[in-house]
This record gives C-alpha cells, sequence and structure tokens, in this order.
C-alpha cells in the first residue's frame, strides 16, 4: 500500500509545525490540499494525523461500520466545560443519549412552528435599531447578540437584552464570555505545565468565565417556570420530559450543560454564517435582488408577515445560505477514526487512528463542484444540479456542514430557519455598503467566524413602521 503524502518540510521529532499557520490550522489545511492531494498525513511530535480533502474519501469514512465519531483538541477542551454536552460527550455516555432523546422533540416541525414569532421579534428588534442607527455595523458582534437572544428566548424563555434598547450589540457581557471560551479552547496548544506557569493569568481568567457562565446557566434553570398550556421551550423539555427509554429526569448537571452547550457553541452557528453572507452579499446586488423579488412573491413585499410555512417557500434565499455553508462551513471539520484496520482509498489506516476530514477543502473539492468551486453561486444547490445525471456528480460527502450520522447537529433545522428569516428581513430592509478597503480575514474560534467585518447598513425605507 501506498504510504501517505506528507509535507516537504517535515522536521525531526517536532514533524510538520512548519506547514501550519498556528493560529488559523483548518485553513492552513486547505491550502495544502492543493499541494498534496485528497489525503495527508500530517505528524507534531509522536501524534499523526490523516487528513481528508476529497468528498469521495469522505463518503468512505461516513461508514458508521468501520468509522466512529473522534474528538479533537478542542471539543476535548470544550469538554471540561460542558462535560455532558450534546457537542462534548461520547456517544457511548448513557447521559448523551438521554439529553439527545429528551431534547429531539424540541426541535420537531411543530415545536420550531412555536419558535418562529420569537424568532421574528427579536429580528424586528434588530431591524429596527440598524434602521435608527448611521454608523458602520460591526456584523459579527451584531449576529452574536442576535443569535444569542434568539436561542434565550426561544429556548430558554429568558432574555438577555432587548436589540434596539441598549445595551446591545457587541456590548453583551455574556457575548464576551462565550467568544472568550471558545477563544481559550481553541488554541493551538495546551500542554498542563505551559497552562499553568506561563499561561495561569490566561487560564485564570478562563476559569473565571467558565463559572460566571455555569452561574447563569444555574439561574437560567432556577427561573424555569413550569410548562403551562402552551409548547414547551428547550429548557421547560429537559426538565419535565422522561427520557423515553429510562422514564428518569435528565439530572439538573446534565441539563446545565445541556444550556451551556447551547449558550456557547448553539448560536455560533447562526450567528457566523450570517455574517459570511452579509460579507458575500455585499459584492452580489444581482442576488440581492433575486432574494427580494421573492420575497415579494412569497410574503407580498413584507417580511414582517411571514408565517412558518412561508420561510420554508423562500427557496432561492435557502440556496444563498447552503452555498455560504458550503464555502464557509461553521465547524471547519470534524474528526472520524477506524474501528478496525481498514482502507481509506489506496492508503491502509490502523485502528484508531485520528482522521480529519476539512470541510474547507471537501466543499470546494473541483472534482464534486466544478473547476469554479471557490465561486459563490448559489445556482449550485438548485434542484437540476441534483439530477441523476447532473454534471459533475456530486458524492454524498460533498456537503457536510452540520456534520454527519448521530452526531450530526441537533439544531440545524432551527439554525436554518433562523438565518433564512433573519437575512430575509435584513435584505429587504437595506441595502449593503460594505468596506472597499475589507479584505476577508477568518478567525478560528473552535468554528469559523470573519474578523473585523463592518458594514453600513442604508435603509430602503420599505418596512412599515412597526
Amino acid at each position: 500500500m501506498n504510504e501517505f503524502p506528507y509535507p516537504p518540510n517535515r522536521l525531526p521529532v517536532l514533524g510538520d509545525v512548519l506547514s501550519l499557520n498556528p493560529g488559523k490550522p483548518v485553513q492552513s489545511m486547505a491550502k495544502l490540499a492543493d499541494k498534496l492531494g485528497p489525503v495527508y498525513e500530517l505528524r507534531f511530535g509522536p501524534m499523526r494525523m490523516v487528513v481528508v480533502n476529497s468528498a469521495e474519501l469522505v463518503d468512505e469514512v461516513q461508514s458508521e461500520a468501520l468509522w466512529e465519531k473522534e474528538f479533537g483538541p478542542p471539543i476535548r477542551r470544550l469538554r471540561k466545560v460542558v462535560r455532558t454536552g450534546l457537542i462534548a460527550a461520547a456517544t457511548e455516555d448513557p447521559q448523551w443519549g438521554a439529553a439527545h432523546r429528551v431534547l429531539m422533540p424540541g426541535f420537531s416541525r411543530e415545536a420550531m412552528r412555536g419558535y418562529h414569532p420569537t424568532m421574528m421579534q427579536v429580528v424586528a428588534e434588530l431591524i429596527r435599531k440598524w434602521e435608527h442607527g448611521s454608523d458602520p455595523v460591526d456584523v459579527a458582534g451584531e449576529m452574536n447578540s442576535m443569535a444569542l437572544e434568539v436561542i434565550a428566548r426561544a429556548g430558554f424563555g429568558h432574555s438577555f437584552t432587548t436589540l434596539d434598547e441598549p445595551p446591545a450589540g457587541n456590548s453583551l457581557p455574556v457575548v464576551k464570555l462565550m467568544v472568550d471560551v471558545l477563544r481559550y479552547a481553541s488554541r493551538p496548544v495546551s500542554v498542563k505545565l505551559v497552562d499553568e506557569t506561563i499561561g495561569r493569568f490566561a487560564l485564570r481568567r478562563h476559569r473565571h468565565n467558565v463559572t460566571e457562565l455555569q452561574r447563569i446557566a444555574g439561574s437560567l434553570i432556577d427561573n424555569c417556570p413550569p410548562v403551562a398550556d402552551e409548547a414547551p421551550n428547550l429548557l421547560q423539555h429537559m426538565m419535565e420530559t422522561p427520557d423515553p427509554d429510562t422514564g428518569q429526569r435528565l439530572s439538573r448537571a446534565v441539563v446545565r450543560d445541556q444550556v451551556l452547550t447551547f449558550l456557547i457553541a448553539g448560536h455560533e452557528t447562526s450567528a457566523n454564517t450570517l455574517t459570511f453572507a452579509l460579507h458575500a452579499l455585499g459584492d452580489r446586488p444581482d442576488i440581492v435582488e433575486r432574494v427580494r423579488a421573492e420575497i415579494d412573491t412569497v410574503a407580498g413585499g413584507d417580511p414582517a408577515t411571514l408565517t412558518y410555512e412561508q420561510v420554508a417557500k423562500l427557496q432561492y434565499l435557502r440556496r444563498v445560505v447552503d452555498e455560504i455553508l458550503r464555502l464557509w462551513p461553521v465547524a471547519g471539520g470534524y474528526f472520524r477514526r477506524p474501528k478496525q484496520d481498514t482502507h481509506l482509498g489506496a492508503h491502509r489506516i490502523g485502528r484508531g487512528a485520528w482522521v480529519y476530514v476539512n470541510l474547507l477543502a471537501v466543499h470546494r473539492d473541483k472534482r464534486a463542484w466544478g473547476p469554479d468551486a471557490d465561486r459563490f453561486d448559489p445556482d449550485r444547490f438548485a434542484p437540476d444540479r441534483f439530477a441523476p445525471d447532473a454534471t459533475p456528480r456530486r458524492p454524498a460527502g460533498a456537503y457536510k456542514p452540520f456534520g454527519i450520522g448521530v452526531r450530526s447537529c441537533i439544531g440545524r433545522q432551527f439554525a436554518i430557519h433562523e438565518i433564512v428569516l433573519t437575512l430575509a428581513h435584513v435584505l429587504y430592509a437595506f441595502d449593503l455598503e460594505p468596506d472597499p478597503k475589507y479584505q476577508l480575514a477568518v478567525d478560528e474560534l473552535v468554528t469559523l467566524k470573519p474578523a473585523g467585518l463592518r458594514m453600513r447598513m442604508r435603509s430602503r425605507n420599505r418596512l412599515p413602521a412597526s
């Protein structure tokens, strides 16, 4: 069997440390794919990792019979914060299984219909705030605050702020807490001796942030009202619904870990995707006009009247979102490991080896997406592109922004609905005026996030007064 390719500047003992930007490892690995091909190996001291960049190879590692989920270093660090949280606990952990079963009904169609009015309320506040402002908007900060309010109100029956009244935007303390926790978990190197010596001040701040977030989660639990006649929110589901397999309710500690998971990671999917979308659409008024025309058709020119069912009819806008998630998946990739000695393409790979599926590269695989795979084109997701005779042929592994299998994102429908709804309002209310000097820079904080994006929102004065 062939050996895996590896970078040419490998060092003795240290391995491939010169080949990656430690602050942007996912983007570095995607660039290496251009030189090394669909699969290659990285070594860092004794650690070995195989990186998959091909949609066809993703099809191989999706096999649940031969492969299983592995946890990379950032998630292992987050596990110390959220312990039994859905993103961090092992699949075989009975507490993970219980939480997953209890929460599934909280993302059903009926539950989503109940969250829709709350999402509409939060987005309306954001629109009013921007209509009354004239300065360029800190897009990532505003999207974080908006997405946090959506999950807090819809999921936990709590509000951290009203977006059109101060304090709002990125001044929310809880947003800073969560970003700091994600940043600490994303450190390229974590060695206990270093953390407790020269890194002790950062460690102390991190522990304070975690304690504060745990306090906030505990307060949400303590103030959770009993379920009334209306449909329960996510927190009420967790507090009062017994596990259908065991008949037991989730412990307070497990509920707290899920609340923390949704607060820290749950809102990032929506916030980061919205930020990437506004950046991409700032230079594409032709796409924005198509979105507005669709809103005219579906909602009669007033996004404020959109019903839950009508959001699903915004099919072109949904293609815009899918294309953004293709180019910039919020999670840059995920880890897998073989359950036994097996093959990966033409290479032999041993049981338990770390395999990283680099979605930044897979989602831009030219064999799956064509020679213009780096170009923003929502029509890639038009129905005719998925016909059996479509060219190029797309393997099932070509598009996996929410992961795979039972460990795929439980809240993906919640996030997609929120993103489509928010974009419908923003694009109909405002003309986007990007800073012509801005060049996209992407931070890696467990998730991928545009850095420093500011944009002026010029009101079109077409939304009715509320």
